[in-house]
C-alpha cells in the first residue's frame, strides 16, 4: 500500500454525520436521524424502509470486540464466518449475494475490490465505533451498484462533551492469548475538531480444520484520525482518514478429502480509507453544497511457506459534487458523482500468468427528494443514471410512501430497482489454470417491494415488514466450462427470487432495554434452494443496569440449517450439504469501579456451541475476554 503524502494530507478528518440524540430513560428517541435513507439527514419516521439503529450504548454495553457479533442481531442478516476471530466474515440481507451490501465509514465506502466487492467483517473493530445503522433493501440509486441490498453505514466517535480535550484507554485480554490496547484523544475549539484513536488486537486463535491442531491467530493494527474546521460561518472543510495492518493464519484445502487440513498460510493485509469534504452554507438560505472527494484502497498478500504466492489491490476513488435545498416541507438533493476503480493481481506464472491489471471508470447523475404531502402522508424517492465506460448505461430508483396512522402507528410502502456490476474477479479471472473469467458478464439487476407496519404501545416497539425481490441476471460464480474443463461464471438463464417477513419487538424501561426479532426468507434460484442462507434466524438482547454501578448484557441468536457446496475430491462432482442450525449465545458483565474506571467481562459463544457457517470451517469456540478501560 502507499502512504503518500495524500493520506498525510488527509490524515486528520470527521466525516460530518449527524448521529442520533436518544434519551435512556425512554423508548422514544428525542429525534433519531438516518444518514443512509437520502443524501441529506432524513428523520426515520419518514423513511419507507427497514432500518436499525445500533447504538453507542449497546456497544458498550454488549462488551463485544467484533462487528459481526452485534450485526446477528440485525433482522435478515445471515453471518458467514470462516473461523476464529480475523478469520474470512461474510454478510449477506435477505438472501442476496455477500457483495450485494454496501459498508461506508463516515461515509467512505470500504467494500474490497480485490475480492470481489465484499466486505469482510473481521478486521472492523468496535472499540471507536459509537453508531451502526443498517438499511436493508435496495439502495442503488443514493450510493451506487454495491448496494443494492442494502446499506451499513459506521459512525466513529466525536468529541462533543463540554470540555476541551477528552482522552481514553483500554486493556483487554483473554483466553488463546487474545489481548487488545486501545486509545483515544480528542478534542474542539470554536472552529477545530479532531480525534485520534488507535487500537492493536492480537489472538493465537484456534485450529478450524476438522483434523489437525494447528491454531490460525490473528493480529490487527488500527490508526483513525478526524479534523474539522470552520473557515467561516460559510465554509467548513473536514477529512478523515483510517489505516488498518492485520495478519491472520489460514488452513489450505486437502484435495485427498475435500476438507481443511492444518497449512502455514497467511495473509498480510493493509487496508486504507480517506475522505476530503468541503461543506458551502449561506445561513438563512434553503441551498447548501458538498464536494467530497474519497478515496479506499484494500491489499491482500498471500503467503505460503514463508514464498509469496499472490496478491490483490483494489482502489476506488469517488468524487461527489452535491446541492442540497431545504424546503419548509422536505429536501431535494442533486447532484454528479464521479468513480474510477482499479483491480491490480499479482502471483508467480505457475499454470498461467496471474498479473494482470484492470480498470472502470463511470459518472452518474443522482437526486433524492423527500416531501411531506400532508400532516400524515409523505413521500420519498430516489434515482440514478449511470454513463459507464463498460457496461450498458443503467438507470436505478427507489420511491416510497410513509403514512402516519395515529402519533403512533405508522406504515409504509416502496419499490425500488438496484444494479450490480460484475466483478474484476469474475470478468477477468483468478486463479489461473483453475478459474476462467468470462468478460461478457452483465450487470446483475434487482427489483423489489416492500411494506411496513411499526407502532408504539405501552412502552413498546413493534415493526412488521414483508418484502420480495426479483434478481436478474444473476451471476452464478462456479459454473463449469466444459469446453476447457475450468469453471467461469455466468449470468443466470432465470430469475432469483427472494420473499420473507421481519418481525421485532423491543422496550425500554428506566433500567431495563430488551430486543426480540425473528426473520423468515425464502430464496431461491431456478426453484433451487440459495446457498448459506437460512429461512429462520432471530435474535434476543437484553441489558439490565443493577445499580449505578453494574450492568450486565446477554444476547441469543438464532441461525437455522442451511445448504453449502461441497466439493469432493476429483473427479467427483460438486455436492449440495446441509450446515446445522445453531445457537450463539453471548453475555457481558460490566463494573464501574469510579467516575473513571470500568472492569468488565465478556463471554462470545457462552455455551461453546460447536457450529459451521462454512462447511469444513469450524466456528470459532467460547472466548473469554476481561477488559479495563479508563476514561481521563
Amino acid at each position: 500500500m502507499r502512504l503518500t503524502m495524500l493520506t498525510l494530507a488527509l490524515g486528520f478528518g470527521a466525516g460530518g454525520h449527524a448521529v442520533a440524540q436518544t434519551n435512556p430513560q425512554s423508548s422514544q428517541a428525542i429525534e433519531t436521524i438516518s444518514i443512509t435513507a437520502a443524501r441529506s439527514p432524513l428523520p426515520e419516521k419518514f423513511v419507507a424502509g427497514s432500518i436499525n439503529v445500533i447504538d453507542e450504548r449497546q456497544i458498550q454495553a454488549s462488551g463485544a470486540v467484533s462487528l459481526a457479533d452485534l450485526l446477528r442481531s440485525v433482522p435478515s442478516v445471515n453471518i458467514s464466518s470462516s473461523g476464529p476471530l480475523g478469520s474470512l466474515t461474510e454478510i449477506r440481507f435477505r438472501g442476496s449475494e455477500s457483495n450485494h451490501v454496501l459498508v461506508m465509514l463516515d461515509g467512505v465506502e470500504i467494500n474490497d475490490l480485490g475480492q470481489g466487492g465484499l466486505i469482510d467483517l473481521s478486521h472492523l473493530l468496535l472499540s471507536n465505533i459509537t453508531r451502526i445503522e443498517v438499511l436493508r433493501g435496495p439502495q442503488s440509486a443514493l450510493w451506487g451498484s454495491a448496494a443494492i441490498s442494502g446499506v451499513i453505514s459506521i459512525t466513529t466517535k466525536q468529541n462533543e462533551a463540554d470540555s476541551d480535550i477528552t482522552a481514553q484507554a483500554g486493556v483487554r485480554y483473554g483466553n488463546k492469548a487474545t489481548a487488545q490496547l486501545s486509545g483515544a484523544i480528542s478534542g474542539r475549539s470554536e472552529a477545530l475538531q479532531y480525534s485520534i484513536s488507535a487500537s492493536h488486537l492480537q489472538s493465537n486463535g484456534e485450529n478450524i480444520a476438522r483434523e489437525g491442531n494447528e491454531a490460525d491467530g490473528y493480529r490487527n493494527n488500527t490508526f483513525y484520525a478526524t479534523l474539522a474546521y470552520e473557515f467561516s460561518k460559510y465554509n467548513r472543510l473536514s477529512s478523515n482518514v483510517r489505516i488498518v495492518d492485520y495478519q491472520n493464519d489460514f488452513d489450505s484445502t486437502d484435495f485427498s478429502t475435500g476438507l481443511l487440513s492444518d497449512a502455514n498460510n497467511q495473509t498480510d493485509g493493509e487496508q486504507l480509507s480517506m475522505a476530503l469534504n468541503w461543506d458551502f452554507s449561506i445561513p438563512q438560505s434553503i441551498w447548501s453544497q458538498r464536494l467530497s472527494l474519497q478515496y479506499s484502497e484494500q491489499e491482500n498478500i498471500n503467503v505460503t511457506n514463508d514464498v509469496f504466492s499472490g496478491s490483490t489491490t483494489g482502489e476506488k476513488l469517488r468524487t461527489v459534487y452535491n446541492h442540497n435545498f431545504q424546503l419548509s416541507s422536505g429536501h431535494i438533493n442533486v447532484g454528479i458523482e464521479a468513480i474510477s476503480e482499479t483491480f491490480k493481481q499479482a502471483g508467480p506464472i505457475l499454470f498461467g500468468d496471474p498479473n494482470q491489471r484492470q480498470s472502470n471508470d463511470s459518472q452518474s447523475l443522482i437526486a433524492d427528494m423527500h416531501q411531506r404531502l400532508n400532516n400524515n402522508l409523505s413521500v420519498t424517492a430516489s434515482a440514478r443514471y449511470d454513463n459507464n465506460e463498460v457496461f450498458d448505461n443503467a438507470s436505478s430508483y427507489r420511491v416510497g410512501l410513509n403514512y402516519q396512522f395515529i402519533e403512533s402507528i405508522r406504515g409504509f410502502i416502496s419499490t425500488g430497482k438496484a444494479i450490480k456490476n460484475p466483478t474484476f474477479t469474475e470478468r477477468f479471472g483468478f486463479f489461473p489454470g483453475t478459474f476462467l473469467g468470462n468478460n461478457a458478464l452483465v450487470p446483475e439487476s434487482s427489483e423489489s417491494q416492500e411494506v411496513g407496519i411499526s407502532a408504539t404501545m405501552s412502552n413498546f416497539d413493534i415493526a412488521l415488514s414483508w418484502y420480495r425481490a426479483t434478481l436478474s441476471d444473476e451471476i452464478l460464480g462456479f459454473v463449469f466450462d466444459s469446453d476447457t474443463g475450468l469453471f467461469t461464471a455466468q449470468n443466470a438463464e432465470l430469475n432469483s427470487q427472494r420473499e420473507g417477513l421481519e418481525f421485532e419487538l423491543s422496550q425500554t424501561l428506566q433500567d431495563w432495554r430488551w430486543s426480540f426479532s425473528y426473520a423468515y426468507l425464502d430464496a431461491s434460484e431456478a426453484e433451487q434452494t440459495e446457498l448459506r442462507r437460512a429461512k429462520h434466524t432471530g435474535s434476543a438482547w437484553v441489558a439490565y443496569d443493577i445499580n449505578d454501578k453494574q450492568s450486565w448484557y446477554l444476547q441469543a441468536d438464532y441461525t437455522g440449517g442451511r445448504l453449502d457446496r461441497f466439493f469432493p475430491p476429483f473427479p467427483q462432482p460438486s455436492q449440495i450439504v446441509g450446515l446445522k442450525p445453531y445457537w450463539l449465545v453471548s453475555a457481558n458483565y460490566r463494573y464501574k469501579l469510579n467516575d473513571r474506571l470500568l472492569l468488565s467481562l465478556r463471554l462470545s459463544n457462552a455455551l461453546n456451541t460447536g457450529f459451521e457457517d462454512v462447511v469444513g470451517f469450524s466456528g470459532e469456540s467460547r472466548r473469554v475476554l476481561a477488559a479495563l478501560d479508563y476514561q481521563f
